[in-house]
C-alpha cells in the first residue's frame, strides 16, 4: 500500500451524499467519476483511508456505522462506498493502519509531503518564467558553475530545470545590469535545491514508515513494527521548513517584479501553508504572462508595420516592373530571356532571405520550457490560475506537476532543438579508437600472463561500507548510488579494495591476479591530462605468503615491462619509497601520529609544488607547527639512485634507532638486489618525498612517471604493499600480505592515439574479405562462402543487399580498405571454383573452393584467433 500517493490528490471539498455530514472538513478529497478510473488502486485506497479518517472526525453516528461496516467488510465493498466513487475495499493492513496508528499525524504528513513534492517542479518552472520577465542573467544556473561550485543533488537538479525552461530564450541575458544582482533571482538553485532535498528525504521517510508498518512479512510480524510518531514529526518539520523556503522565495521574486505581494499566511497548518505557496506561485505567473502578452502585442504591431511597408514597396516594385516589361517587350528574345532569368534568381534569393528573417524574428522567442508551460495553461482559458493554485493536491494524471515532470524529462532527454550530450568526465570511443584500445589491452594481458597471472572480475559497485575509510582524503570522490533495494552502495573507486574484499570472501590462497575494468571517481575532470570520472585501470597484484620483497620486485618489473611495450611513451622513471620510512621521518620530526596521513598528503605534492607552498599548507591547513615542518624538509628533499642514496642514508644515520626505519632500509636493500637481478634497477629513483595518499599502504610505495618533456600527464601507474587491507574484511582478522601495481590506461591511450594520428597509421579494416558476385540470385552461395571463412576464423562479409552490382561491391571493398575479395559467378558456381582478388597487388587467381582458405592464408590474410597486438 502506498499511502504517500494520496497527497497528490487530496485537493478540494469532500462532497458526500450522507446527510450526517453537516460540515465540510478543512482538508478533503474530491475524485470525480471521470478521473477515478485513471487512478491506480493504491492511490484510491489511500484516498479512501483519508476520507474515512475525516468521516470519523465528524463524529456523527451514521458515519461511525458506515466506517465500522467498511472496516469489518471481508470480501466486498459496501454499497455506500460507491457514493464516494472509490470502488475499493480495505485490506487487513489498511484496517490496522487506520485503527492503530496516529492517523491524524499520518494524514497530515502524507498530505504535506505529497503537496510539497508536487510544488517542487512548479516552483522551478515559475521561477524560470520570472527570470525571463526580469531579463535575468542565467550564468549562475550554468552547469559549469553549479556542478563545480555547488555539486549538491538538489541544487544541480533545480539549476538543470531552470536551464531547460530557459533554453532558447532571447530575454534572459539581454541586460548588462539589472535584476540579476538580486539574490532572490540569482540564487534560485541555492534555496530551491536544499528545499528539494529536504522534501524528497521526508517523502522517503514517510513512504518507508507506511509501507514498513503494513508489510505482510514474517520479519515485520515478528518485530511488531509500527509507525513511530517521531519519524512522521521529523519528516513533517523538515517539509514545513522547505515549504516556507519555497513560499518566501516566490514572495521575494514578487517584490522584484513589483507586483502585488500576498499577505503572510496566519496559520499553523502545514496544509494551508502548501495552499498559500501554490497561490503565491500562481500570482507570480500573472505579471510574467502579462509581460509575454505585451511582448506578443508589440511584435504583432511591428509585423503589421513591416507588412504595410512591404505592401507599399511591392506596389512600387510592381509599377517599376510594368515599365520594365514595356522595355523588355521591345528587346530581342535572347536578351529578354537572359534578363528574366537574372530577375528570377534575384527574386528567389530575396525570398530565401525574407523567409530566414521571418523564422528568426517573427515569433516570440521565449524559452522552450516557458513556451510549453504557457501553451499548457493557455489551453485552460481563464481557469489557469485555479489550475496552479490547486496543483499541490491534484490526483489526476493531467496535473500541472505531472505535466512539468514529464516536460523536464522530455527536454532533458534531447528535445527537438537540443543537442545530445555526454556526461562530464566520460567519453565515447569510435571503432578505430576501440581497435587501438584492443591492441593496448592485449599487450598488457600478454605481459600479465607471462608472469603467471590469472584474471578475476568483481562487481562494478560495492557496499558503501566496503569502500568507506580506505582512501583517506580521497573518500569524498566516491560515487554513491541511490539504491532502491535497501542497501547503501557505491561505485568502485579502484580495483584494489574490491580485490581485498574478494580475498577475504573466497580465500583462494597464494594468487597472482590481474584485473582490467572501469573505475569511477567524482573528481574534477581534466580531459587533456587524462583525468576522467570513468576510466579503465589495469591491475596486477600478488597476494599470499612469499619470500620477503620478491613479489614487490616482480610487480615493479611487470609495471616496467608493460610500459616498455609502448615505445611511443618514451623513457619511464619509477619513483620509489617506503611507507614505514616516511612514518619514521614524521615521528622523528615531531609530527603527532594522528596527523601522519594528512601531512603525507601535503608532502605528496612536492612533485608539483615548491617546498614553500607545501610548508604553507602544512602550517596553515594541517596545523603542523612551523618548526616541525622545517625539520621535515631535509628528509623529504632527498632523491637519488637507489643504492647510492641508500648507502648515504645508512652512513649519515639520520634515522637513529628508529625500528621502523631500520626495517624499511633492510627491505629496500633486499629489493634493490632483486631489481638488479631482473635488470630494471636503472629505472628506479629512490625518492623520500613520495607519499601515496591512500590509507591502506603499509610498506613499499611507487609511482611510474614519463620523463619525456612532450608528455605532461603526471603519474601513469602506481602501487605499493598493503598487508593489512584484507584483514579489514575478514571475520577472523586474518591478514594476507599483498602488493600490486595499477596502470592508468586512459593516459597511455591518449598518448598512443595522438602518436597514431600524427603518423597517419593505417586502420585495420573491419573485415579481411568481401564475398562478391558477378551475377544475380547468388546471395545464398555468397553466404555459404562466408560461413566457410567464418569457420576458419577469417573475418568476412557480404554487402547486405540481394543483387548488388559488381561495381558497387568493388567500390564498397575499396572504401572500407578490405584487403581481399572472393568473387563467384554462374560459371564459378558450376565449376566449383572461386576467384581470389588481392586488392593491394591487383593480382587475381582462380582456386577450387576447397583451397580458398589456404590461398587466403598463403597471401597473409590474418585470422581472428590471433590476438590483435
Amino acid at each position: 500500500m502506498d499511502l504517500i500517493l494520496a497527497a497528490l490528490g487530496a485537493s478540494v471539498v469532500l462532497e458526500s451524499s450522507s446527510s450526517a455530514v453537516s460540515s465540510s472538513p478543512s482538508v478533503s478529497i474530491q475524485v470525480s467519476s471521470s478521473s477515478s478510473t485513471s487512478l491506480s488502486l493504491p492511490v484510491r485506497r489511500a484516498v479512501l483511508l483519508l476520507v474515512l479518517h475525516r468521516l470519523l472526525r465528524l463524529g456523527a453516528h451514521e458515519n461511525a456505522e458506515f466506517v465500522s461496516s467498511l472496516l469489518n467488510q471481508k470480501d466486498q465493498t459496501p454499497a455506500q462506498v460507491d457514493t464516494l466513487e472509490l470502488p475499493v475495499s480495505l485490506s487487513p493492513a489498511d484496517q490496522v493502519t487506520l485503527t492503530s496508528v496516529p492517523f491524524q499525524l499520518l494524514a497530515e504528513a502524507v498530505l504535506a509531503v505529497g503537496g510539497a513534492c508536487a510544488l517542487l517542479p512548479i516552483a522551478d518552472a515559475v521561477a524560470a518564467v520570472t527570470c525571463e520577465t526580469l531579463r535575468a542573467d542565467s550564468a549562475a544556473f550554468e552547469a559549469e558553475f553549479v556542478d563545480v561550485a555547488r555539486p549538491h543533488r538538489g541544487i544541480v537538479t533545480s539549476a538543470q530545470n531552470l536551464r531547460l525552461m530557459l533554453d532558447g530564450s532571447k530575454f534572459v541575458n539581454s541586460l548588462k545590469e539589472g535584476a540579476t544582482e538580486v539574490a532572490a533571482v540569482r540564487c534560485i538553485p541555492q534555496y530551491h535545491g536544499p528545499a528539494r532535498d529536504a522534501v524528497l528525504v521526508a517523502y522517503k521517510t514517510v513512504e518507508a514508515e507506511i509501507n514498513g508498518a503494513t508489510a505482510d512479512s514474517a520479519v515485520v510480524k515478528r518485530a511488531g513494527a509500527s509507525i513511530h510518531p517521531q519519524a512522521l514529526k521529523t519528516a513533517l518539520s523538515a517539509t514545513t521548513e522547505a515549504i516556507h523556503v519555497l513560499l518566501q522565495g516566490s514572495v521575494n521574486r514578487l517584490h522584484v517584479l513589483d507586483s502585488g505581494v500576498p499577505d503572510a499566511p496566519n496559520t499553523t497548518s502545514v496544509i494551508e501553508l502548501v495552499e498559500a505557496t501554490a497561490a503565491a506561485l500562481s500570482r507570480e505567473l500573472e505579471p510574467s504572462f502579462k509581460f509575454f502578452e505585451d511582448e506578443e502585442a508589440q511584435l504583432k504591431l511591428r509585423l503589421a508595420e513591416k507588412n504595410a511597408k512591404a505592401q507599399e514597396a511591392a506596389a512600387k516594385a510592381a509599377a517599376a516592373a510594368a515599365k520594365e516589361d514595356e522595355k523588355l517587350a521591345a528587346m530581342p528574345e535572347a536578351q529578354r530571356n537572359k534578363i528574366l532569368e537574372k530577375r528570377r534568381k534575384k527574386l528567389e534569393k530575396q525570398k530565401e532571405k525574407e523567409s530566414a528573417k521571418k523564422s528568426s524574428k517573427d515569433e516570440l522567442k521565449i524559452g522552450l520550457g516557458s513556451l510549453a508551460l504557457r501553451q499548457h495553461l493557455q489551453a485552460l482559458g481563464g481557469a489557469w490560475q485555479n489550475c496552479v493554485q490547486s496543483a499541490a493536491f491534484d490526483l489526476r494524471a493531467s496535473s500541472l506537476s505531472q505535466f512539468l515532470d514529464e516536460l523536464f524529462v522530455r527536454l532533458g532527454s534531447g528535445g527537438a532543438r537540443r543537442k545530445p550530450k555526454i556526461a562530464k568526465g566520460s567519453q565515447d570511443f569510435l571503432p578505430h579508437q576501440m581497435a587501438l584500445r584492443e591492441k593496448i589491452f592485449n599487450k598488457i594481458r600478454m605481459v600479465f600472463k607471462r608472469h603467471a597471472g590469472v584474471e578475476i572480475e568483481t562487481p562494478v559497485f560495492e557496499l558503501k561500507e566496503t569502500l568507506t575509510g580506505k582512501y583517506g582524503e580521497d573518500s569524498k570522490l566516491i560515487y554513491d548510488l541511490a539504491d532502491q533495494g535497501g542497501e547503501l552502495l557505491a561505485l568502485r573507486y579502484d580495483l584494489t579494495v574490491p580485490f581485498a574484499r574478494f580475498m577475504a570472501l573466497h580465500s583462494p590462497g597464494n594468487i597472482k591476479r590481474y584485473h582490467i575494468a572501469r573505475v569511477y571517481r567524482r573528481d574534477n575532470p581534466q580531459m587533456a591530462r587524462g583525468r576522467f570520472r570513468e576510466f579503465y585501470q589495469c591491475d596486477f597484484d600478488v597476494a599470499g605468503t612469499y619470500a620477503p620483497m620478491l613479489p614487490d620486485a616482480e610487480v615493479l618489473s611487470i609495471g616496467i615491462e608493460v610500459l616498455q611495450q609502448f615505445p611511443e611513451l618514451g623513457p619511464v622513471k619509477v619513483k620509489l619509497s617506503h611507507r614505514l620510512l616516511l612514518d619514521a621521518i614524521l615521528a622523528i620530526c615531531g609530527v603527532p601520529a594522528d596527523k601522519f596521513r594528512t601531512t603525507c598528503s601535503a608532502i605528496d605534492k612536492l612533485d608539483k609544488e615548491p617546498w614553500a607552498d607545501v610548508r604553507r599548507e602544512m602550517v596553515e591547513e594541517k596545523d603542523i607547527p612551523a618548526e616541525v615542518a622545517d625539520r621535515i624538509e631535509p628528509f623529504v628533499c632527498k632523491v637519488g639512485s637507489p643504492r647510492e642514496l641508500h648507502a648515504q642514508l645508512m652512513k649519515e644515520g639520520i634515522f637513529g634507532d628508529n625500528v621502523n626505519a631500520r626495517r624499511a632500509m633492510d627491505d629496500l636493500a633486499l629489493l634493490f638486489d632483486y631489481l638488479g637481478a631482473m635488470d630494471v634497477l636503472d629505472f628506479i629513483s629512490f625518492d623520500l618525498s613520495l607519499a601515496r595518499g591512500l590509507d591502506y599502504y603499509t610498506g613499499l610505495i611507487y609511482e611510474f612517471v614519463l620523463t619525456s618533456p612532450e608528455h605532461h600527464v603526471g603519474s601513469i601507474a602506481a602501487g605499493g604493499r598493503y598487508d593489512n587491507l584484507v584483514g579489514m574484511f575478514s571475520a577472523t582478522d586474518q591478514q594476507i600480505p599483498c602488493v600490486g601495481v595499477s596502470l592508468g590506461i586512459e593516459r597511455i591511450f591518449g598518448i598512443l592515439q595522438a602518436h597514431a594520428e600524427k603518423q597517419a597509421a593505417n586502420v585495420t579494416p573491419p573485415s579481411q574479405v568481401l564475398v562478391a558476385s558477378t551475377g544475380s540470385a547468388l546471395l545464398l552461395p555468397r553466404l555459404e562462402l562466408c560461413k566457410q571463412l567464418w569457420v576458419s576464423n577469417i573475418s568476412a562479409e557480404v554487402m547486405q543487399t540481394e543483387n548488388p552490382k559488381f561495381i558497387k561491391q568493388l567500390h564498397y571493398a575499396l572504401e572500407r580498405g578490405t584487403p581481399f575479395m572472393v568473387v563467384i559467378g554462374e560459371d564459378e558456381l558450376a565449376k566449383g571454383v572461386v576467384k581470389v582478388k588481392d586488392m593491394l597487388s591487383k593480382d587475381e587467381v582462380t582456386v577450387p573452393r576447397s583451397e580458398l582458405v589456404n590461398e587466403l592464408l598463403r597471401r597473409g590474410c590474418p585470422t581472428t584467433s590471433t590476438l590483435n597486438i
